[in-house]
């Protein structure tokens, strides 16, 4: 479909005149030349990183869950001590965690300190001697 320029309106393809002033219409544009009759998809490339087996993941985990000796393998593993990268994933995931449970409980602990100062405080506390 093509604009008139003169009028404004909108000319069916077979025209080359304006049926409303009469107007020449302006020259069809060229359509490039269809290749094929059908979209090209592409096999997408694999950009995950394998997963560890299901022993190797409960091995890794049983690891962390020592309470010292966890943390710092996981430190050590999130930053690159180890060649495979599900492995280094899966630590860095478990510090991530690790790191939002210890503010959780650090927050908690707080909160229960100030609770613990404020009543302390009152006046009307009273000591059972």
């Amino acid at each position: 479909m093509r604009y008139c320029k003169n009028c404004g309106l909108l000319a069916p393809q077979d025209a080359d005149r304006c049926p409303q002033c009469g107007a020449p219409l302006p020259p069809l544009p060229a359509q490039a030349p269809v290749a094929s009759s059908g979209p090209h998809y592409h096999e997408p490339k694999p950009t995950g990183v394998p997963a560890l087996s299901e022993g190797a993941t409960l091995a890794t985990l049983l690891l962390f869950s020592i309470p010292i000796a966890g943390f710092i393998l996981s430190l050590a593993w999130s930053f690159g001590f180890t060649h495979n990268p599900a492995r280094r994933r899966l630590a860095q995931a478990w510090l991530i965690r690790t790191l939002i449970i210890a503010v959780i409980v650090t927050a908690l602990a707080i909160w229960l300190a100030l609770m613990f100062a404020a009543a302390m405080s009152n006046p009307y506390y009273y000591y059972a001697f």
